[in-house]
């Protein structure tokens, strides 16, 4: 078993205050223009980067597309820069975005920045999408985005639930075959099992600040071969509406799967320890995700969170109450209390009940056909955190001691450029 640490940065959510930054619309990349003084010659990298490019190059029908790319757009080429995405690869997912993703964020903000038509509950703000950056020991960096896709009758009688959206988007992917290896047989078997009818009706009783109770949300892993595809999906309405909690919804989707699936996923011992974390830590199940791929390469991800952070509730975590032991032998469990412990040292061990849903710490654990399974750890770092600066000054205090071949540099020039 393997233990890893996600640590959410709200601040990656893609804002309106974008748009102050607009005019700022090129990278210094390799290239040269010279000068030339008597007998001195200048060399200078001038060019344009790949956003830039393809911005002169865009024009887009839709005024709110337009807006989603003029911000979000160049936000993502940043990131893609800075994780260190060659020049192809950069052209290749931000001409992927301009097709496929901007279109779909819906209205643009109003002219005070405040959200219009559907609102995503998927960022703090109501952003439609949402940006991170993966980083590994080996240097390896990978971008990622996940948004709702939003319909044009978004919460009205004829779509009250933004369900068709989501539905014509990943056809239109798989009609064109525009995601290497995407393949649908989860993404409809689960969303015929835990989301209702496309004519339910959206109450607020049944959103809370944090998570949709149904819907979907689609993510996309930029690995350097292309993107993959994944959805997350959220059972909340349709449980409601059989008088179950949202966790018995997703035991009776998995134990549902063809049995050779569901076998292979060996997902019992995990469903048991949620059971367990129901009572002992008031946990709540909010979502799950699906890689789109054939199911005996796709990960199930099954995620949860509670008001806890003391280090019993984290072991707890980690080894399914005492049913998977950890390897004590790597370096893994020392990083991860290191981490825990910078982030959330000043918290109570219970945390009260008048903190916002997001600053819960959660966690998810990965399931595959035949792979060992994979505990991992998320938490919201401003909710311990003053600001965006101290956020960083926290990750630089536990990557001082630990190898991170200059990525910690990398993910801050980023950020200091974005925002």
């Amino acid at each position: 078993m393997t233990a890893a640490v996600h640590a959410v940065h709200e601040s990656f959510a893609a804002t309106p205050m974008l748009q102050e930054r607009q005019q700022d619309t090129s990278f210094r990349t390799n290239g040269t223009s010279s000068s030339s003084k008597g007998d001195e010659v200048e060399v200078r990298t001038v060019t344009l980067g790949p956003w830039a490019t393809l911005n002169q190059t865009l024009q887009f029908r839709s005024a709110d597309a337009q807006f989603w790319w003029n911000t979000t757009g160049r936000t993502y080429a940043k990131l893609l820069h800075y994780a260190g995405y060659t020049s192809a690869e950069q052209y290749r997912e931000l001409t992927f975005y301009a097709l496929f993703a901007a279109p779909e964020l819906g209205l643009a903000p109003d002219a005070a920045g405040r959200v219009q038509g559907w609102r995503s509950p998927g960022t703090p703000d109501g952003t439609p999408i949402d940006f991170s950056w993966e980083w590994s020991t080996d240097g390896r960096a990978t971008v990622r985005y996940a948004f709702e896709p939003i319909g044009r009758h978004a919460g009205t009688p004829s779509d009250p639930l933004n369900r068709q959206a989501t539905d014509r988007w990943v056809s239109r992917l798989s009609e064109q075959d525009m995601i290497p290896g995407l393949d649908l047989e989860w993404y409809r078997h689960f969303t015929q099992q835990v989301l209702p009818p496309d004519d339910m009706d959206r109450s607020d009783q049944f959103i809370e600040e944090t998570t949709p109770k149904a819907g979907t949300v689609v993510a996309l892993d930029i690995e350097k071969t292309g993107p993959v595809l994944k959805m997350y999906i959220y059972p909340g309405l349709k449980a409601r509406e059989l008088g179950i909690s949202t966790l018995q919804m997703v035991q009776q989707a998995i134990r549902n799967l063809p049995r050779v699936q569901y076998e292979a996923l060996n997902a019992e011992p995990v469903l048991d320890w949620l059971e367990e974390a129901t009572v002992k830590y008031d946990c709540e199940m909010g979502l799950f995700g699906i890689d789109c791929l054939v199911p005996e390469d796709a990960r199930l991800k099954l995620y949860a969170r509670a008001p806890h952070v003391s280090m019993e509730y984290l072991m707890d975590v980690l080894t399914l109450g005492g049913r998977a032991p950890l390897d004590e032998s790597t370096d893994a469990i020392a990083d991860l209390q290191d981490f825990w412990n910078l982030f959330l040292a000043d918290a109570p061990a219970v945390l009260p009940a008048d903190a916002p849903g997001r600053a819960s710490p959660g966690f998810y654990y990965t399931l595959g056909c035949g792979k060992a399974l994979s505990p991992k750890i998320y938490l919201l770092a401003s909710y311990g955190c003053k600001s965006d600066s101290d956020v960083l000054a926290k990750l630089r205090t536990f990557f001082s001691t630990r190898r991170s071949d200059g990525m910690i540099d990398r993910y801050e020039k980023a950020l200091r450029e974005i925002l």
